[in-house]
């Protein structure tokens, strides 16, 4: 009965622990973008784009402009992820950027998660350059 009880109580302490798996979508107060993030137990995809992009109607008659307005303000990549205590170091498999889908390549950012609420600040790039000044991102659970 002991044992039982000691098995009971570690399930608990591991089921009780924040997980990244799920949906999250960009907090709605964080105006002038929009981002839903995704987490499997080993994958995951990052979609994050500016609000205010152009809608162009004809992107082959779009002038450079025009072009870099549109996918410039543009986040976009999937792969696969590991997670060391407050860390989450993803691998790219494909990204808008080649570099960051680059063989080696791979982004760490911290992250925190209370209740349905996710924080992410990226601290390294797919360079591997640190990243002093990235914004920190409120995402909600919703999956």
């Amino acid at each position: 009965m002991g044992t039982i009880l000691v098995a009971g109580t570690l399930c608990t302490a591991i089921a009780a622990e924040p997980s990244l798996v799920g949906a999250w979508q960009l907090d709605a107060g964080q105006s002038g973008q929009a981002a839903l993030y995704l987490f499997t137990p080993t994958r995951y995809s990052m979609v994050l784009a500016a609000t205010g992009r152009p809608d162009i109607v004809d992107a082959g008659k779009a002038t450079a402009d025009e072009l870099r307005a549109l996918w410039g303000p543009l986040l976009a990549n999937s792969g696969t992820y590991e997670v060391s205590g407050d860390l989450l170091t993803i691998h790219p498999l494909v990204a808008k950027h080649p570099v960051v889908m680059k063989a080696g390549a791979n982004e760490v950012y911290r992250f925190h998660i209370e209740g349905n609420t996710l924080t992410l600040k990226q601290v390294r790039n797919a360079r591997g350059v640190s990243v002093e000044s990235a914004p920190t991102l409120k995402f909600i659970r919703v999956e």
